[in-house]
């Protein structure tokens, strides 16, 4: 089997999850991984399982002889590594969201279409079962015309973000906050599920956590979201709902979807079940494709993400090898349109009214 030879820069996520993936899946060779913050290279060995570890990313296009870069940074950094990665001719995959605003995306795909090769978005929940079944479910039509969807997404996360500073993650001119984090994957998979757009939103982006104070009484100031609450409406007319509270300390549901149709109504209970009724039946359970049980020797933080991960490997490594997307790939364009109405949240969060996406 032909093996992809790919370089990952950076060491908190790239190497925790994409790392021990790729290490776990025959059609990648993880040749080199780049540190960001130029921390401590044995540390990153170690989590990453990777021996060859750069300080400096830009040193690391130099040398080694890669196919595909992982762009796994913080988001302020990601323009300026996909731009290094498309001048050194090499496929991009970049983490969401795909950078701070629509002119950094623009400038991105401009230098994909200039170098001519790869660019995609790490959408791996599109590779979920019970996010496969809804796609099929709709593509089916039979909800009839969907009237509303509410998408939540709730994380016992009080503690924690009261005990632990987020770093960049708290910083809204580095890209940070849940918006971004998860607010990106909700809006991709609304696009991809409804082949249609957001056009309107009037949002609100509360900080419930504003400081957090260590141990040793360092401050941390927080100016990035930690929830999000957004009315909105797609293109084809479906009215949605998309929220998200982190500082809560129980919740009944991490992930929870309800798609109202005129012939039924489905939902998703934390990307695991699928309940499906028809007319003014009970909703029944539908079954899935079976989930896929990680290597045993996998690391426990990649091994949460794996039943999604190895399924979007298999389709990267199906595209770069053909040469044909696979698609449920999300590629650039849908990082665009996604990075569109994040851009529009925050502007209707500033300025308390709705903004139309054009």
């Amino acid at each position: 089997m032909q093996k992809i030879k790919v370089g990952i820069i950076g060491t908190g996520f790239g190497a925790k999850v994409h790392a021990p993936m790729m290490k776990f899946h025959e059609g990648f060779e993880v040749a080199a991984i780049a540190s960001v913050s130029r921390g401590n290279v044995e540390y990153a060995k170690t989590v990453s399982g990777v021996e060859k570890v750069y300080t400096d990313w830009k040193q690391m296009l130099q040398q080694e002889s890669l196919d595909l870069v992982v762009v796994a940074s913080a988001v302020h950094l990601h323009k300026d590594m996909v731009l290094g990665a498309f001048e050194k001719g090499l496929h991009v995959v970049c983490e969401k969201p795909m950078a701070l605003s629509t002119a950094e995306t623009i400038q991105m795909m401009a230098a994909r279409d200039n170098a001519g090769k790869l660019g995609l978005i790490n959408h791996e929940f599109r590779f979920l079962p019970a996010r496969q079944k809804v796609k099929e479910i709709l593509d089916g039509g039979s909800l009839g015309k969907v009237l509303h969807v509410r998408y939540l997404c709730t994380f016992q996360n009080y503690l924690s973000l009261m005990a632990n500073p987020r770093g960049w993650l708290a910083k809204e001119e580095t890209g940070g906050g849940m918006l971004g984090a998860l607010g990106s994957h909700m809006t991709d998979s609304l696009h991809w599920w409804f082949e249609s757009r957001f056009s309107e939103v009037f949002a609100n982006l509360p900080i419930h956590v504003p400081t957090q104070i260590s141990e040793d009484g360092t401050v941390e100031h927080r100016s990035a979201d930690d929830a999000y609450q957004v009315i909105g409406k797609l293109e084809n007319g479906t009215t949605v709902t998309m929220e998200l509270v982190s500082a809560t300390r129980q919740t009944a549901n991490t992930w929870r979807l309800e798609i109202f149709g005129s012939e039924g109504t489905l939902v998703m209970l934390d990307d695991h079940q699928v309940f499906l009724a028809s007319g003014d039946a009970q909703l029944e359970k539908v079954e899935l494709l079976p989930d896929l049980t990680s290597p045993v020797d996998m690391p426990t933080v990649a091994a949460r993400y794996y039943n999604g991960f190895h399924r979007a490997l298999d389709a990267l490594y199906e595209t770069v090898t053909s040469g044909i997307k696979h698609p449920y790939l999300a590629d650039f364009q849908h990082g665009h349109e996604t990075q569109k109405v994040l851009d529009a949240i925050r502007l209707s969060a500033k300025e308390g009214r709705k903004i139309t996406i054009l």
